[in-house]
């Protein structure tokens, strides 16, 4: 007999933007899943390399692959459109930046039992160098997740169309952090999650010192225009070292009084590197990783605080990110 959850047509749907370097491994990934997706629907932002192309090319020789185009689409834009011409009562979102293991849907499609609206995975990377190894040990502790309260990330979750209808769609006035947006929602109207730890994507990122700082500024400025950033703990506690950090420079710098302030700034940064060699070490127990933290975790944290100031102030004069 067959169940009504393999009755249920399940779409993958997803938004790109110049991915001409990785979106054959994501396509890939997905072609290769045990449990194959009714259709897969991908919304180009208006990529300028050949992402695009490739992605007609993968629609000619798979009639389930379907491909559009809007060009100036934001991500939370894209995957509304990908939705709304999809016809699965099961949505799957991803990133072009992820790989699947084959298993990937089948895992998580079983889930989804009559009390259950959103299901949800883990990512991992393959980290080069000292950026990318400090920042994959920011990755979520996955022994830890609570799924009531957890806000997963958009490469590796599923949910009922009824979810995204009910909460009315992506916000298409945010640029980023969107799925934070979202799921934080989805919490709020009672939508039952569950987790399912051994369901994994690879996320495939390459970060340099820029890079790093460049999107933790605009996920931050995000977070600070839709007042997200209230609701994390660990705003908070960067905001007020930042500001502890900065009045101490200032002191120094206006006042003179290098005797007294000075110490007080080596102690605070210091006590900065112990905690972010910490951080860095705590989960991976990476000597590589906790080097990295002690070194950037005050540029990191002064990216984050001054991307939710921006973000504070400029949704003071405007209605759209």
């Amino acid at each position: 007999m067959i169940s009504k959850m393999n009755k249920q047509k399940i779409s993958v749907i997803s938004t790109v933007l110049n991915e001409e370097f990785g979106i054959r491994k994501f396509l890939d990934s997905i072609i290769a899943q045990t449990k194959k997706p009714n259709e897969v629907v991908i919304v180009d932002g208006g990529s300028k390399d050949n992402t695009f192309d490739i992605l007609k090319e993968y629609s000619k020789k798979y009639n389930w692959i379907k491909a559009f185009q809007e060009k100036g689409a934001n991500i939370a834009k894209g995957r509304n459109i990908a939705i709304r011409k999809s016809k699965g009562e099961i949505i799957f979102t991803s990133d072009s930046s992820t790989i699947f293991e084959e298993k990937w849907i089948e895992k998580i499609a079983r889930e989804f039992k009559n009390d259950i609206d959103v299901v949800f995975g883990t990512y991992y990377t393959s980290p080069q160098g000292i950026i990318e190894r400090f920042l994959s040990s920011r990755l979520p502790d996955w022994n830890k997740i609570d799924p009531e309260k957890f806000i997963p990330s958009n490469r590796n979750v599923a949910f009922r169309r009824i979810v995204w209808e009910k909460i009315g769609g992506f916000p298409e006035n945010l640029r980023r952090a969107d799925d934070n947006w979202f799921h934080d929602k989805a919490h709020e109207k009672r939508f039952n999650y569950f987790f399912v730890k051994d369901a994994q994507v690879q996320w495939i990122f390459n970060r340099n010192f820029r890079q790093m700082l460049k999107l933790a500024f605009l996920d931050s400025k995000t977070e600070g225009f839709s007042s997200l950033f209230l609701k994390r703990k660990i705003y908070l506690v960067e905001i007020l070292l930042m500001v502890i950090f900065i009045f101490i420079l200032e002191g120094i710098i206006f006042s003179g009084k290098i005797n007294l302030l000075l110490p007080l700034l080596i102690i605070i940064l210091i006590f900065s590197a112990i905690i972010g060699g910490y951080m860095g070490y705590r989960k991976t127990e990476d000597e590589v990783a906790a080097l990295g933290g002690s070194f950037l975790i005050i540029p990191l944290y002064l990216a984050h605080v001054s991307g939710v100031i921006t973000g504070m102030i400029q949704k003071i004069y405007k209605k759209n990110e």
